[in-house]
């Protein structure tokens, strides 16, 4: 008996041993490595015609970390937007990508919307991402609060270069009526992450002009961009450069904050209107 109770003893004093040894058996992935992870699709369907490559120095969407199959089907459709839009269509031949039913668009309610809706959440994820990995390299230190949400608005941007081409059919469809709660919620956020990444935490009532100034700023030059042939959008920077040293993020009056609204606001409307919506 007494031979029992020792074995069990060992056995007791062992397994906290063992349950360390397996949490610790899983190693960590780094920012940079995620970060560094491009994606590469490549169609199974011979008959579905081969999506339009982006140019080497603009990265397209990294591959999901998981096996979600809305967001495999999301990163299956990404490459064909380049050829056929934001549409059903590009959702079709992602599914048959996938060697799924053309019917699997479903996955996304609303159509092209709901693609755009799916686009613009994962893109807040490796956004998120990338910032962490300029504050962890140092690239943010030791600079103003302007220069940081310079460089942050520009990386923003920046990630709409692959689909840059198509991204005016997107921001049309966006402007519909249907479309417009869903559109705010997505730039609010943009601007929002852009100003925590910067490193602001202001309390007071700061917090909401900085990030409605923001979002007028980045909206226009969102569009700006989409017309900017310039090298390397050279223009595009130049243009985001004036409108942020033009904006008083601090003691914004509710006067020039409604000015800078209305302004975005107008530039947006009037440019979709002028191409009546079509692309």
């Amino acid at each position: 008996m007494s031979v029992i109770r020792s074995l069990a003893a060992r056995s007791l004093r062992q397994t906290p041993a063992l349950c360390h040894v397996t949490l610790r058996a899983a190693p960590a992935v780094s920012l940079q490595t995620m970060a560094r992870r491009t994606y590469a699709a490549s169609a199974s369907d011979a008959t579905v015609p081969p999506a339009v490559e982006a140019p080497k120095s603009e990265k397209a969407l990294p591959p999901p970390a998981s096996q979600d199959p809305r967001l495999e089907m999301l990163y299956a459709t990404m490459p064909f937007v380049a050829q056929y839009g934001w549409s059903m269509e590009s959702l079709i031949h992602g599914a048959r990508s996938l060697g799924y039913p053309s019917v699997a668009h479903g996955m996304f309610p609303g159509g092209e919307a709901g693609l755009i809706d799916a686009y613009l959440t994962e893109q807040r994820k490796q956004f998120a991402q990338l910032a962490k990995e300029k504050y962890i390299s140092g690239d943010l230190q030791n600079l103003s609060m302007n220069e940081r949400v310079q460089i942050l608005t520009s990386l923003r941007l920046d990630m709409n270069k692959p689909y840059i081409q198509k991204w005016p059919e997107a921001l049309a469809i966006m402007a519909r009526p249907s479309n417009v709660a869903m559109s705010l919620k997505h730039l609010g956020d943009i601007a929002d992450d852009i100003w925590y990444y910067a490193g602001d935490r202001s309390p007071d009532m700061n917090w909401y002009t900085k990030r409605a100034s923001l979002a007028a700023v980045y909206s226009t030059a969102d569009l700006y961009m989409t017309k900017d042939s310039s090298p390397n959008y050279a223009e595009t920077e130049r243009f985001l450069k004036r409108r942020l040293d033009e904006a008083a993020w601090v003691g914004s009056s509710a006067r020039q904050l409604s000015t800078m609204l209305t302004f975005g606001a107008k530039s947006m409307l009037s440019a979709l209107a002028n191409r009546g919506g079509r692309f």
